[in-house]
């Protein structure tokens, strides 16, 4: 059951005004933030793939072009992050973070069984592991972090299992696909640790945005209460003079009384209200 007080606030209502922060993986960077860091992802992918072209130039048996696509692809990226730079906004910096990550992943798969066919010292999936962390580190979002975490380690593993021949997959059995696993692990720990950082940030901001607002409204509670207590106190003693008068009118009397009653209920709560604040602001 719910009841209303003079000043016709619900019980049922809630007192507060801000909502509580999301939880972590729900977490939205600012827009700055998430362009920012797919302009760092944008960035690392074009420069670790032009050091690519000139490794791979000197490597027998891998082809150079796949890197030079994800390159140019990174560098187009790279440039409609530029030109936007004044108006950012999370979505489309998910959309372009996706579409790097696709780029990289695309390459790595064309060009992972050409660097162990040719390299006998190749490690496997090295790059993919290091996308792994690189999407905990600047991804604009969680799950789009997550996606992209997901997509090298399951990329990764499907290869291992499915397009290496027999000969290659025996050699890499002994180290795979437990390492990838460990940095898809970490990859995924990082993130969470990030956004779970970020949303304590953005509690920190709503709990002081709330204890400013709540400081600026018990000091117009106080304003109306002082406002408020001189005409009472007039009119309280308005109402004692007519009624020791040779000739009151009680019927008038009463009804300014009952008046003056519902002000006085007011007033009470307007003091409990300060009360009430004045407790949390010391919170």
């Amino acid at each position: 059951m719910t009841t209303n007080d003079p000043l016709g606030r619900n019980d049922a209502m809630p007192r507060g005004r801000f909502a509580r922060a999301p939880r972590f993986y729900n977490v939205r960077l600012s827009e700055r933030d998430a362009w920012l860091g797919t302009t760092v992802a944008a960035l690392f992918t074009a420069l670790g793939m032009l050091l690519e072209v000139a490794i791979v130039r000197k490597t027998p048996g891998v082809s150079v072009k796949p890197f030079g696509i994800s390159a140019f692809v990174a560098l187009v990226l790279l440039i409609v992050l530029f030109l936007r730079r004044k108006t950012p906004s999370v979505r489309w910096a998910s959309v372009i973070y996706l579409i790097d990550v696709a780029s990289v992943v695309t390459v790595l798969l064309l060009t992972n069984l050409q660097f162990a066919v040719s390299e006998r010292n190749w490690v496997p999936f090295q790059a993919m592991k290091l996308g792994c962390l690189i999407a905990a580190m600047v991804a604009p979002g969680f799950w789009v972090g997550l996606i992209s975490i997901l997509a090298y380690v399951i990329s990764a593993f499907l290869q291992l299992e499915i397009s290496f021949p027999p000969e290659i997959k025996a050699q890499v059995a002994s180290a795979e696909p437990w390492p990838m696993l460990a940095f898809a692990l970490a990859g995924v720990l990082a993130l969470a640790y990030r956004f779970r950082r970020a949303q304590l940030e953005q509690e920190i901001a709503r709990i002081q945005a709330q204890s400013f607002a709540i400081k600026r409204l018990a000091g117009a509670f106080l304003n109306i209460r002082d406002l408020m207590n001189t005409p009472l106190q007039v009119i309280e003693l308005s109402i004692d003079l007519l009624r020791k008068s040779n000739d009151p009118n009680k019927p008038v009397i009463d009804r300014i009384d009952h008046s003056m009653q519902q002000l006085r209920e007011i007033n009470s709560v307007l003091i409990q209200h300060e009360k009430e604040i004045e407790w949390q602001a010391k919170r």
